[in-house]
């Protein structure tokens, strides 16, 4: 059995034109194989406070935060999970506001890949323009996270509820599930890129040279033995 975690950052539940989106795909991939099980959150249906700033996560291991809010329970999620699927509405050219706060809240999981090994989409919606930039900046903080982004689903709307053609949006949902399904039942595993390997030579170097200051990110590279690794294959290889 498979998990899927879902987080689409709209205030806006079932009327937002992302999450219809996004709930397409989710409909036509559960009449394929009716045994993969999803979690299909948004943000209006949990609670998340905005990041204090404070570095304890990166510093201490621990946010105070999640003693108080939903985040706990969205990162325990996530961990669970086989695929991830991050998507956002475009608000103002780049992710919801919503959605920032979310991703703001792992930023710890930035430094030290407590995703890898698993595959995930990026999905947007807009009435214009911004796709592009929703669309790299979500894979930009999934790679950081660890995850291998494997495509992305879009469409147009207007208003909560409208999209311009939807036709043509569910066919890209439809279509999209036969790119996500073969990393579900193992036939196709991660591999890593580019955008993997930057992030990894990246994140080596900030918790090297910032040790003192990201002591927890620090002990969770030398803990799981991956400051002896030179690249996120190496990652990879000793994740599968």
């Amino acid at each position: 059995m498979k998990n899927i975690f879902v987080f689409i950052g709209s205030p806006l539940k079932e009327r937002s034109n992302t999450y219809t989106l996004t709930k397409m795909m989710i409909d036509k991939l559960l009449k394929l194989d009716n045994s993969i099980k999803f979690d299909l959150i948004t943000a209006r249906d949990v609670n998340i406070q905005a990041c204090k700033g404070c570095w304890s996560c990166m510093n201490q291991g621990t946010c105070p935060l999640d003693k108080i809010d939903d985040m706990a329970f969205l990162k325990r999620k996530m961990l669970d999970s086989d695929f991830i699927i991050w998507g956002s509405p475009v608000y103002a050219m780049q992710v919801s506001g919503q959605m920032k706060v979310f991703l703001d809240r792992l930023a710890s999981w930035y430094h030290t890949f407590r995703l890898a090994g698993k595959p995930g989409i990026t999905v947007s919606t807009t009435a214009g323009a911004g796709l592009e930039e929703v669309h790299e900046y979500l894979k930009l903080v999934l790679n950081m996270a660890g995850v291998k982004v494997v495509s992305s689903l879009e469409t147009y709307g207007t208003l909560p509820e409208t999209l311009i053609d939807p036709e043509n949006a569910l066919k890209s949902a439809h279509k999209m599930v036969y790119e996500i399904y073969p990393y579900l039942t193992g036939e196709k595993t991660v591999e890593t890129d580019k955008g993997l390997e930057y992030s990894f030579q990246v994140n080596k170097n900030k918790v090297i040279y910032g040790a003192e200051v990201l002591k927890a990110d620090h002990r969770y590279w030398k803990e799981n033995k991956m400051l002896e690794m030179n690249s996120f294959e190496e990652l990879l290889n000793e994740i599968n």
